[in-house]
């Protein structure tokens, strides 16, 4: 019984259950056993029980370890780099992911759980037969999870239902051979469903560049404006105006790739994009910057004003004090 930790590009992390006590203990604490009611072809139910960990408190417990050091992996800084924290739960017994599923898509994690029964029967059927799952493989599910977990890509019978304003089961569209298809064995994503990253992709890039652009103008827009701030603001315009034509130019190339269907030629534009809008932001800040010391130095004027109500009360303690303190003529001795 172990568990591997596995990281796209370089990582890949044997722990053994036995050995880590606190993973074991994450382990122990999310394992559960339910009796699992299943419909059969014949349109009978009968009730197994499962042994299956319950995602939520396995994402708690991980957190917890996390938090120690304890499986705390490498970052990078740059957006076009993603480290994806997959934990693969390898157990002899049959064991599953929230009863019904192989791997799981969490909010900082992938799960996925292995074990050595190649014939194990699922919920689900096709065709008038139950689907067969090989539980020593789950390299389909976990792509499915993984591509879930990365850019949002539901399986295709999942769709959102207005009037009960949730998502709901629609096994009309469970179609295609790809990893997301439960009626299938395909392992690779299908063109269709790589658009679908593509532009789920590059909506979000671009609505992220249009809220740093329009900030940036907010910024420029409440700034006070001095005569004597305008000479300034001038030797800065031409590089903002050149930093923002850059950004409406992008914006252009990307609309037309997308009305094309070029997703993947615009995808590549989304790094010079957000670099481009960054650009811009750092040029606004650095002239409201060079704004902000005439205002604080030549424009400030301190103001002085004289309360002539006080003037007889400075008086009338002035001419006290001299009475008291006025030096006195002495007085001559006579014997």
């Amino acid at each position: 019984m172990g568990a591997r930790v596995r990281g796209f590009l370089d990582r890949d992390q044997w722990l053994s259950l036995s050995e880590d006590p606190s993973l074991m203990m994450a382990f122990s604490m999310a394992r559960r056993a339910a009796a699992v009611p299943l419909l059969l072809v014949n349109g009978t139910y009968k009730s197994t029980v499962s042994t299956y960990l319950d995602s939520a408190i396995l994402q708690h417990q991980l957190q917890k370890l996390n938090e120690h050091n304890s499986l705390k992996g490498r970052h990078s800084n740059h957006r076009s780099t993603l480290e994806v924290p997959i934990f693969w739960f390898i157990h002899n017994e049959p064991i599953l992911l929230d009863k019904h599923y192989q791997a799981k898509a969490l909010s900082n994690m992938v799960v996925v759980v292995q074990s050595d029964d190649d014939s194990w029967e699922s919920h689900l059927q096709c065709n008038g037969r139950p689907i067969l799952w090989d539980l020593r493989k789950p390299v389909k599910a976990a792509i499915a999870a993984t591509a879930e977990y990365v850019s949002g890509l539901l399986p295709p019978h999942l769709v959102y239902s207005h009037a009960h304003e949730t998502a709901i089961e629609d096994w009309t569209w469970s179609v295609g051979c790809n990893p997301s298809a439960v009626t299938s064995e395909g392992s690779q994503l299908s063109e269709f469903q790589q658009d679908v990253i593509a532009r789920n992709y590059i909506i979000t890039s671009v609505e992220e560049s249009i809220q740093v652009i329009n900030s940036a103008i907010q910024q420029l827009v409440i700034e006070r404006t001095t005569e004597k701030g305008f000479k300034i603001f001038k030797a800065h315009e031409s590089k903002m105006v050149e930093k923002y034509n850059a950004v409406v130019s992008l914006w252009r190339r990307v609309s037309a790739m997308s009305k094309g269907l070029r997703y993947g030629d615009a995808v590549k534009l989304m790094s010079m994009l957000e670099d481009a809008s960054n650009g811009f932001s750092s040029a606004v800040n650095s002239t409201i910057s060079s704004l902000h010391p005439v205002q604080c130095t030549r424009e400030r004027k301190v103001d002085v004003q004289l309360d002539l109500t006080t003037l007889p009360a400075f008086l009338a303690v002035f001419l006290l004090l001299w009475f008291l303190l006025r030096p006195r003529r002495p007085k001559p001795k006579i014997n």
